[in-house]
């Protein structure tokens, strides 16, 4: 996934004229993690796993952001060929053809920066779906994003914001959250996780400049570095230092979202014949 810069776009699951009660139940990040480790999935074109995702339904419904699965040469509103899905169970790795659910990508798909693809399985674990509502100012979210190999890893941040903001990719607002907590290359689609362990979000890798200090230094080396390569004990100076940069702003500030509808995620669970409840 290509980073530009700062800000870490995440999908908040996002229903304003929602009325949602207070979560009954506190979850530790150890019972989030093991309640859903084995509902997060990889997404691949073909053998190139660079993208997360999360089952929704026992039958195979995974949620997924849109440009995990779309080409950027149509703008994201192409699916690329021979999508794949990566689901660990056991410690044991199965990969399945995935099927997006709907043919074509609408504007909204573009817009709120979400998918929902179908693999042919069954009994398997999956998240409870719930609503931004959930988390306020000051609360904590939990995120699981995959990490090379059969693991995945546990990260938790604190909310330090939320509103309706434009995400660049599309004329409507959509719901947001930001928050503090390390986000990195290859974490979109990764569920965020209230702490009652229901997902009101979604990992994007759309990334917003927040420091522009960072980004003037950020821009110059970019330029020096088409200008030529500068080489020092063997290490390309520019390319690091780049990088440097982009984890510098990466960490100071994390977050801002949104992508996939809880309402959206329902439907498609109960056009598959699949009463949704929420715990």
């Amino acid at each position: 996934m290509k980073r530009t810069s700062a800000f870490v776009v995440i999908a908040a699951f996002c229903s304003a004229s929602w009325i949602m009660a207070t979560p009954k139940h506190v979850l530790t990040g150890k019972g989030i993690y093991d309640a859903n480790r084995e509902a997060i999935v990889q997404i691949g074109i073909g053998n190139n796993f660079s993208g997360d995702g999360f089952i929704i339904s026992a039958n195979g419904l995974i949620v997924t952001a849109n440009h995990v699965v779309a080409t950027r040469e149509s703008g994201l509103r192409k699916y690329a060929d021979n999508l794949m899905v990566r689901v660990v169970r056991n410690g044991i790795p199965k990969i399945y053809p995935a099927t997006p659910v709907e043919s074509e990508i609408s504007d909204n798909q573009v817009n709120f920066d979400s998918a929902i693809l179908k693999i042919n399985a069954s009994g398997l674990p999956h998240v409870t779906l719930g609503d931004w509502n959930e988390v306020d100012v000051g609360d904590q979210i939990a995120i699981i994003p995959s990490f090379p190999g059969p693991e995945v890893l546990m990260l938790q941040g604190i909310v330090s914001s939320k509103a309706a903001a434009n995400d660049g990719l599309g004329p409507k607002l959509v719901n947001t959250i930001w928050f503090q907590c390390p986000i990195h290359n290859g974490f979109s689609g990764a569920p965020i996780f209230s702490s009652a362990g229901h997902v009101i979000g979604i990992v994007d890798t759309k990334v917003f400049g927040i420091t522009p200090a960072l980004d003037s230094l950020r821009s110059q080396w970019e330029a020096g570095s088409r200008s030529g390569t500068i080489m020092m004990t063997g290490v390309n100076v520019s390319q690091s230092f780049l990088e440097m940069i982009n984890n510098l702003d990466q960490n100071l500030v994390s977050g801002l979202g949104s992508g996939v509808s809880v309402e959206y995620a329902k439907q498609q669970e109960q056009a598959q014949g699949k009463p949704t409840t929420q715990n």
